[in-house]
């Protein structure tokens, strides 16, 4: 392991990719790729996400609101993001300690993706990860995913315990990016935690730290592989799915889109393809990086360049269970203009 690696993170079993993970098997972020935020400085970034709150209640635009706090955001908060953003980190992730000073106040958490109401705290917690989104780029969303949120909602939901959505928790989420059938999808996305469980860990496996051999890199490297849509998203049957290369750009920092689930070889007949894909699968198991995220927690991956997923949990469905907010960014301004500047894309 690295020498500037944390120690390994304890979890539970989970089945992913047809492979176990066992406990003690997640390396931790590096300890620069981890931001812990002082009492004085939570306190502050919530009380002036809780007055913004009025601001969404009088109809203006989130995103806009969430702009008027990045100046109040700690300063080492905004350096950090500024790197992550232009140069990465060690795994291409960022977790942000103590974002949310207060959670205690938090309503019963919801049984559904697409909860119709919010109290204070959900909404000026929705804010403060709006914030820190605009310092990565444009947060925007699909009108196919979730009604069009812009700041969904990842809970378990009864009767997705074995999906390969985000409401699943008796089935693990297996590796992925988010909405890897389109090249519209996100550049980043955030987490933020409001309700954890014991022993529901987020996985990421960075694409720059896969052990694979020549031979299936450049196996990889060929637009051989076709995706279809994930069923979060209300698409019609007959999308046409693209044809790529899993691996590109730069060796020493490369770019994936890979789906466990929803990808495959564009032959049928492909044998090499389908092995290169076994092997990937194998080498993202090798290099997962295990998160249990604690509320107030913020998470930020690069979704370029790093595969996620998430262990099995059980979930109570008495009001407790986990609950984390979600957004994506459009890194690049001139992409968000070509595309209207809107927010949900169709």
């Amino acid at each position: 392991m690295n020498p500037n690696m944390a120690p390994r993170a304890s979890s539970g079993e989970c089945a992913a990719s047809g492979v176990k993970f066992f406990a003690g098997a997640f390396d931790r972020l590096a300890h620069d790729e981890v931001v812990t935020l002082s009492e004085r400085e939570a306190a502050q970034v919530w009380a002036s996400a809780l007055q913004a709150v009025a601001a969404r209640h009088a109809g203006n635009d989130p995103v806009e609101v969430a702009a008027g706090l990045i100046s109040g955001l700690p300063s080492r908060v905004t350096v950090a993001l500024h790197r992550f953003r232009t140069v990465g980190t060690m795994h291409n992730a960022l977790l942000l300690r103590g974002m949310c000073a207060d959670l205690t106040d938090l309503p019963v958490t919801p049984a559904t993706s697409t909860p119709a109401d919010a109290l204070p705290v959900v909404e000026a917690a929705a804010l403060v990860l709006l914030t820190i989104s605009l310092a990565l780029g444009e947060p925007f969303t699909f009108r196919s995913l979730y009604e069009g949120q812009l700041v969904q909602h990842v809970t378990p939901v009864p009767g997705r315990e074995n999906t390969q959505t985000g409401g699943s928790s008796m089935a693990a989420l297996q590796w992925h990016v988010e909405d890897a059938f389109t090249d519209d999808r996100c550049d980043h996305f955030g987490l933020l935690c409001l309700r954890g469980h014991p022993g529901a860990v987020t996985v990421l496996a960075p694409a720059r730290c896969l052990d694979l051999s020549d031979d299936v890199v450049a196996i990889l490297r060929q637009a051989r592989f076709t995706i279809h849509p994930d069923t979060a998203h209300d698409l019609p049957d007959h999308t046409e799915p693209m044809v790529i290369p899993v691996l590109t750009g730069p060796a020493a920092d490369p770019e994936i889109c890979f789906d466990a689930i929803y990808q495959h070889p564009a032959d049928p007949s492909d044998h090499h393809a389908a092995a290169a894909l076994k092997a990937l699968r194998a080498a993202l198991d090798r290099a997962a990086i295990g998160l249990e995220l604690q509320p107030g927690d913020v998470l930020l991956a690069d979704n370029r360049r790093t595969v996620h997923g998430r262990t099995v949990f059980h979930p109570r469905y008495d009001g407790t269970d986990r609950w984390l907010l979600r957004t994506m960014t459009c890194a690049s301004i001139r992409a968000h203009r070509r595309r209207g500047a809107i927010r949900a894309l169709n």
